[in-house]
């Protein structure tokens, strides 16, 4: 959560009861980060450095944090990238390269993500609240206003577990959970609570005592698709054997983890396609 208004206490009670809510989502660890004005809370389910990914997570100077609910399939790649240009990580987890990545490209650094992810950055010397979600929203990511306190939350019941936030229905958002069983957002079941849309980031600047606050929300990637006449196109085996390619290479990227790999098999062909590729890369454990 974050004071609106300037560096009030945060309600330490409330933030921890929006964690408990979503114990289920992290039931490992839990961490706080807490400042005049600004509260973080995550809850982990170690998947990608197990001894020393605790969040949140600092960068070196200590004035950047983060909490990070995902994976990032090419951290590897990029913790090599980092520090190739000076920067000193001190883990083996993938969430320590966000504090680090907004070192080099600020609000850039979505771009340079692959994976799926929601992210909370707080940068101190900025005074400045970064929320952000992967390109396909595959980590939901939920906010709302109440006065001048902001909240955010991996799911709504975390927001209505602060005691802050009244749970009154949204008609709108109802009507489209009954027509698409689906909600599309930005618009929630719940009154003032929005989802943050797929590919895009919310960035918060509290005000001061002459100024308002800030929000402004921006895509940072949108799908794109070529014109007719544009299409590549080839020789059919070619094509296949380049689909199939950048097939393995993306289950490949998903396959990393320092615990045992699952897959959810519906018996469909992507379940079963996806499955048969992780066997090909990985044998038939």
């Amino acid at each position: 959560m974050l004071d609106l208004g300037g560096e009030r206490t945060v309600p330490e009670e409330a933030l921890r009861r929006m964690a408990r809510a979503i114990v289920h989502r992290g039931p490992d660890e839990e961490g706080f980060f807490i400042r005049p004005g600004v509260g973080l809370a995550s809850r982990r389910l170690s998947i990608v450095g197990l001894a020393d990914g605790q969040q949140p997570m600092k960068n070196e100077a200590g004035n950047v944090h983060v909490v990070f609910n995902g994976e990032l399939f090419d951290h590897i790649e990029k913790r090599r990238e980092l520090t190739q240009r000076g920067h000193v990580l001190r883990t083996h987890c993938d969430t320590e390269i966000l504090p680090h990545l907004w070192e080099d490209y600020q609000e850039g650094l979505f771009e340079k993500l692959r994976g799926q992810f929601a992210v909370a950055l707080w940068d101190d010397s900025k005074r400045q609240l970064i929320l952000g979600r992967d390109r396909f929203g595959i980590a939901p990511l939920f906010w709302t206003r109440q006065g001048d306190w902001l909240l955010f939350a991996s799911e709504i019941k975390a927001l209505l577990a602060s005691g802050m936030v009244p749970a009154r229905p949204d008609r709108k958002g109802i009507d489209q959970i009954f027509t698409f069983a689906a909600l599309p957002g930005p618009t929630t079941c719940f009154e003032g609570v929005r989802m943050l849309p797929p590919a895009h980031y919310l960035r918060i600047q509290p005000g001061g005592q002459s100024t308002g606050p800030t929000l402004d929300e921006r895509a940072y990637w949108k799908m794109d698709f070529p014109d007719q006449g544009q299409e590549v196109d080839g020789d059919a085996k070619d094509l296949v054997d380049s689909f199939e390619k950048h097939l393995l290479h993306a289950v490949g990227m998903r396959l990393r983890a320092d615990v045992p790999v699952g897959s959810y098999l519906s018996g469909g062909v992507d379940s079963s396609m996806i499955l048969a590729l992780a066997c090909h890369l990985h044998g038939k454990n």
